[in-house]
């Protein structure tokens, strides 16, 4: 039986998922601060590969205005190089490092796309139930018209007054007030929903019209929000502190130079001898240690005090999901009582309806009666457009919670 059900729900969302997957897919496609992320995303990747090389090579000349003398010749010109090494696993720290910091954009991105779709379903079913309430009320408008021509039946045989025609006519402009000011909401609806489809123009919104809430519903658990990219986002900043941690290892080690001098020596004039305007050449190494710095046990503190930090934020925000996942679950099964009622509340007054109209046709009920039925009903179709609405916005936030 619960495996039926389910796929009666599948089928019926795959109905009118498809537009709504549309809408999403749409926003995310179009959405210029998502853009703005991917391509910062894109760019510190390429950083991956800036911190990964090797420091600049030196290399320098030198010319001797005033030449020193040696045995060998005078000193002309002095050409060298040199390059810093750093310690072993430097770089591959900081490229490390510099993935994970990817990693936070990407997760950035994930939240944004999340927050996207949860907004396009928010605006969607807002929509249809603008959309149904204006279906609703034009449909009380003309069962009004047809007690009108009732009671106006009613009045050319003097059975009834012509105050009841006058009743009709104030119910049906209290109807067309309400339905101009929908008018309103859709179009400020339909607004909202082309701007965060970042649409140029204004385009027309396909909508169902005759949603339901199915008879049961998923059962979820509030412990799905662990993996919530909101929280994820805190996993790898952690994972990003423990980087700059191991970079702050490596840095506080002795860093390596390699260099060599080369200096070019003119040769002595009349003078016959081996090394007689010999060139020389010097390998050099030089080393740079960190002695009476303080720095490096300072970072390290800062570190540990930033990684409490992201542990309290992490578990402050996910009592806040946690809250808001429970409150969304308990707000949908509220919808859906609410819903029951009304159904059953509109089967029992449409009874209520016939049996009302076929005593006032014979003379014996009194005309208000019948339109304090028909105000019922019409509260009541409202009533089941909102428990609709708000069943599948709760649905849409436990999703994007739980996912």
């Amino acid at each position: 039986m619960n495996i039926f059900l389910l796929c009666s729900v599948f089928c019926f969302l795959q109905s009118y998922g498809q537009t709504l997957r549309d809408y999403v897919n749409e926003a995310a496609q179009n959405n210029p601060k998502l853009k703005a992320i991917q391509y910062n995303y894109e760019a510190n990747l390429e950083k991956v590969n800036e911190v990964g090389s090797l420091p600049n090579t030196k290399i320098g000349a030198g010319y001797f205005v005033s030449e020193p003398e040696t045995r060998t010749g005078a000193q002309k010109i002095k050409l060298s190089a040199s390059q810093s090494l750093p310690w072993f696993g430097t770089l591959k720290a900081k490229k490390d490092k510099e993935v994970l910091s990817s990693q936070v954009l990407k997760n950035d991105m994930e939240i944004l796309r999340a927050k996207l779709s949860l907004d396009v379903k928010k605006r969607y079913y807002e929509l249809y139930a603008l959309k149904s309430k204006r279906k609703i009320l034009e449909k009380q408008k003309q069962l009004l018209e047809n007690y009108k021509e009732i009671s106006i039946s009613k009045v050319s045989n003097n059975k009834a007054s012509a105050v009841d025609v006058l009743k009709i006519n104030i119910a049906q402009n209290q109807l067309d007030n309400h339905i101009e000011i929908l008018k309103g909401d859709i179009l400020n609806t339909e607004t909202s929903f082309n701007k965060i489809l970042d649409r140029d123009g204004f385009d027309d919104l396909v909508i169902p019209h005759n949603l339901f809430i199915p008879d049961e519903e998923p059962t979820l658990s509030v412990d799905d929000v662990t993996y919530h990219p909101e929280l994820l986002k805190y996993d790898v900043l952690s994972e990003i502190l423990q980087a700059q941690q191991k970079i702050n290892d490596k840095e506080r080690l002795p860093g390596l130079s390699l260099g060599l001098d080369y200096v070019v020596v003119e040769e002595r004039p009349n003078l016959d001898f081996s090394d007689n305007g010999k060139d020389i050449v010097m390998p050099m190494v030089s080393f740079s240690i960190p002695l009476l710095s303080k720095k490096f046990k300072s970072r390290n503190r800062q570190f540990e005090l930033q990684q409490e930090n992201y542990t309290q934020q992490r578990d402050a925000e996910q009592n806040k999901l946690e809250e808001i996942l429970e409150k969304a679950i308990n707000n949908r099964i509220t919808s859906r009582i609410n819903y029951t009622t009304q159904i059953k509340n509109i089967e029992q007054s449409k009874q209520a309806e016939d049996v009302a109209l076929s005593v006032y046709q014979t003379g014996r009920l009194d005309f208000n009666e019948l339109l304090e039925i028909q105000d019922m009903i019409l509260e009541f179709e409202i009533k089941k457009i909102e428990s609709i609405k708000d069943y599948f916005i709760q649905t849409a936030i436990i999703n994007y919670l739980s996912n």
